[in-house]
């Protein structure tokens, strides 16, 4: 819309309303304050108006519409970016919107409709509906020639001169030093104070630095299952419990959910219970292979490789 014409529409809804919604002058113009809450109040009818279009979507019984979803950096490059072009061939109606930040949106303001989030610590909203959609259990790799050099990749001792890389959350703050906490098989609790050689806020790069021989590191299982399964990766501590991130999917409690944004929570739920059995089924798989190799060694008594 041409200036003259916009600024024309804009003077007229100011004469019919009988205030000023802006402050212009030749070079620049700012929303006065009763603007902003004019502005606010027909967000509200707009988001109200996507509501109702999706309603009438939902009449259907098909998915289909537009759906709104931010999902952090290190979560889209793993295993959500792998897993959505199957949602959207499988709903050819549906199209998707993803925000990829790792900082804390506002699901309301920004008219999202779905926002995954991955914490360390349990969270609650009393203002938004939380479902959790998968306990990610964090491993402690290293490169092979890393997990070499080490004492032992069965003891605690194995960190004691290790060199490690450490990832760092979008809501941490920068600090020198990091901390991994874990359980012994026999119960026993564990404190790890270490100085990373690297700290990043990227999964993949973080994940990047390990398989260089950077140091250790402690990472989401899904993340490091190519990785082991193809010998790349060596688990340190494998009976060890480590901590656990908790993934959860977050949106308003207000309304019923549309059609298309419970078929995609249905579907996520599904998919990320799946990569979990898978995942633990090939590190299982991966765990016996290393066992049968060294049990061949001894039998023959050869040195290992």
């Amino acid at each position: 819309m041409p200036k003259s014409k916009l600024s024309r529409h804009i003077t007229a809804l100011e004469a019919r309303l009988g205030v000023r919604l802006l402050e212009r002058t030749v070079n620049r113009f700012r929303v006065t304050e009763i603007g902003r809450a004019f502005y606010n109040h027909c967000e509200n009818m707009l988001r109200e108006a996507d509501r109702a279009a999706k309603a009438i979507n939902d009449a259907t019984g098909e998915p289909q519409g537009q759906i709104r979803i931010s999902v952090p950096h290190g979560l889209l490059d793993g295993s959500l970016g792998a897993i959505i072009p199957e949602f959207l061939n499988r709903y050819p109606k549906v199209q998707l919107q993803i925000l990829s930040t790792d900082r804390r949106v506002d699901i309301i303001n920004e008219r999202l409709d779905l926002a995954v989030r991955a914490q360390l610590a349990e969270e609650t909203d009393s203002e938004l509906t939380m479902r959790v959609l998968s306990k990610v259990d964090l491993i402690l790799v290293a490169n092979r020639k890393v997990a070499s050099s080490l004492r032992s990749i069965e003891g605690v001792e194995c960190l004691a001169d290790a060199a490690t890389v450490s990832f760092a959350g979008p809501l941490t703050e920068w600090q020198d030093w990091d901390v991994w906490e874990f359980t012994g098989p026999d119960g026993t609790r564990y404190r790890h104070q270490h100085r990373p050689r690297m700290s990043c806020r990227s999964v993949a790069a973080v994940l990047e630095a390990i398989y260089a021989g950077i140091g250790v590191g402690l990472l989401p299982d899904h993340i490091c299952a190519e990785g082991i399964r193809d010998g790349r990766l060596v688990r340190l501590l494998p009976n060890h419990q480590m901590s656990q991130a908790t993934i959860y999917l977050v949106f308003t409690a207000t309304r019923g959910l549309p059609t298309a944004v419970r078929a995609l929570v249905d579907f996520l739920v599904e998919r990320f219970r799946s990569l979990r059995i898978t995942t633990q089924c090939q590190e299982a798989e991966t765990q016996a292979q290393a066992k049968d190799q060294t049990r061949l060694v001894e039998m023959s008594g050869a040195q290992p490789a």
